[in-house]
């Protein structure tokens, strides 16, 4: 019993620590960021950070990594063979438009590596991977709904790359969060790129 409080003690401050890392790299990047704030944020001992994630490469890159995981799963949550492309595209739209009303800083961050992707080449490479993930996705909806004649034609990666860069340029675009007004405009553009019949 004493033990198992321990480890989900352990779990609670290594989270916390994670959550620290995220925002303080986020907003103030990874250079002017140091291993000390992210102790005092998250409210651990510095060598606790170390303990828990190494050094601050290592730290930045479980920031990257961690989170990515779920959020990519999140987006790839759509069947690529629905009834109706029309509903299904809806959903998605819809739901993607959440997630990523949500993940603001987060997302930050994910910008920051592929802004850098030089400088934070392995962050970039995973990242990448996932980004391909999602773009494979969206793009065999296309052309099984193309095929079902549901959707227009047009060229399948293409759109599923606009589709994307939209969902990351508006997260961008906004400083403060677009009303749901607006979200729901840019669902109804968006919805635009699939081309439903």
């Amino acid at each position: 019993m004493a033990n198992d409080n321990k480890k989900r003690t352990i779990e609670m401050k290594k989270d916390s620590v994670l959550k620290a890392a995220i925002r303080l790299f986020a907003e103030k990047n990874y250079e002017a960021t140091t291993m000390a704030e992210i102790a005092r944020e998250a409210n651990v001992s510095f060598g606790s950070v170390s303990i828990y994630f190494g050094n601050k490469e290592e730290l930045f890159m479980a920031c990257i990594v961690q989170p990515l995981e779920e959020f990519t799963k999140s987006l790839l949550d759509f069947d690529t063979s629905p009834k109706s492309y029309r509903e299904e595209i809806q959903r998605f739209i819809l739901k993607h438009f959440e997630l990523f009303s949500t993940q603001k800083v987060y997302l930050r961050l994910l910008v920051q590596v592929t802004g850098q992707y030089e400088r934070f080449s392995e962050a970039f490479k995973v990242v990448n991977e996932h980004n391909e993930k999602i773009n494979n996705k969206v793009s065999q909806l296309i052309v099984n709904g193309q095929q079902a004649n549901q959707l227009a034609k047009g060229d399948a990666e293409k759109i599923a790359i606009a589709y994307v860069s939209l969902l990351f340029g508006l997260r961008l675009s906004y400083a403060d969060d677009p009303s749901l007004e607006n979200w729901n405009q840019f669902a109804e553009i968006a919805m635009r790129l699939f081309g439903p019949k």
